[in-house]
């Protein structure tokens, strides 16, 4: 299980109304197997734009792993060298873009419209025509407006389910995935307060749990160190625990030991419970995300080269 740092928060205040935010629809980048001809300079051009294009309006873009995607694939039409001094490449490109669900293969909408750019070689050529891919482009907003509509009804539909399977994961004590799961659903969808209440829930259940793990692996640090190097390794291991956790007590007896018998000589200081009450649910969400963001993170496929994409 991955070690998050995260802040402190009140669980007992956490059935408090729900926090105004935006709804944002994040959205996984992807390769979508572009043509061997194209410079790898230029594929990696494109998906910056691509991330940069679509990054707006309640919608972002990048590699962080999600359960929908978008995907750009450019296929040259025409290729032409212009004579001259110095001679330059001509290109005419067809661009793809493709928005769906990447766990269920499906796509759910896909755009395609011309680019053309030219250069003094081929590399510049394709740099040129994917610098007019922007996030001002009509045909990109209206495509993006459509598939973020069909991912909100998809959340519509389905929140009870994912509920499932986050219990399913925490129950298996695979709390950052369940936590991956929950925080995926958006703000504005029918059942984000239900699911909201879970995620409550789960992080109390995640945070007790490595509460439980990391207490005993500070005991055992400082049983077989009981000096300067154990309880530097203590620090380490007890700056981790949550305050609010169910064993905070137990932890801040085991620092008083540590501390007196260090006296002067440790300078850690335990992190004090979280007292102000303001926006805490909000707060809450926040560190919840930064554990699931962290297993997205480790879940990240090798290649998101999608085949199936036509």
């Amino acid at each position: 299980m991955k070690r998050i740092f995260i802040i402190g928060v009140v669980l007992s205040l956490l059935s408090s109304p729900s926090f105004a935010q935006e709804c944002d629809i994040h959205l996984m980048a992807i390769e979508a197997g572009q043509d061997k001809r194209m410079p790898e300079a230029a594929a990696e051009y494109l998906f910056n734009r691509l991330c940069t294009a679509v990054s707006s309006d309640g919608i972002s873009a990048s590699s962080q792993y999600a359960q929908f995607f978008i995907a750009a694939k450019a296929l040259p039409l025409y290729q032409q060298v212009v004579p001259g001094a110095p001679a330059r490449t001509a290109l005419t490109l067809s661009l793809n873009l493709y928005i769906g669900d990447y766990w269920g293969e499906k796509v759910f909408d896909r755009l395609s419209f011309e680019l053309r750019g030219a250069g003094e070689s081929l590399e510049r050529a394709y740099l040129n025509a994917f610098r007019s891919l922007n996030k001002n482009n009509a045909k990109i907003a209206d495509f993006l407006q459509k598939g973020k509509t069909r991912i909100i009804d998809y959340y519509d539909a389905e929140f009870n389910n994912i509920i499932k399977e986050a219990r399913r994961a925490a129950g298996l004590r695979n709390y950052e995935r369940a936590l991956f799961l929950l925080t995926s659903v958006p703000v504005c969808s029918r059942g984000y307060e239900t699911v909201s209440d879970e995620l409550v829930k789960t992080y109390r259940e995640y945070i007790n749990y490595s509460c439980d793990r990391l207490l005993m692996e500070a005991r055992n640090a400082w049983a077989v160190s009981p000096d300067r190097r154990g309880a530097a390794e203590v620090a380490r291991i007890l700056n981790q625990l949550e305050p609010e956790a169910s064993c905070y007590d137990e932890a801040l007896a085991l620092y008083k030991e540590v501390k007196a018998k260090m006296k002067d000589d440790w300078n850690f200081e335990m992190r004090q419970k979280y007292n102000d009450a303001v926006d805490i649910r909000k707060q809450v969400i926040e560190a919840a995300r930064a554990v699931g963001v962290a297993y997205g993170e480790g879940q990240q496929p090798q290649t998101t080269n999608v085949m199936w994409l036509r």
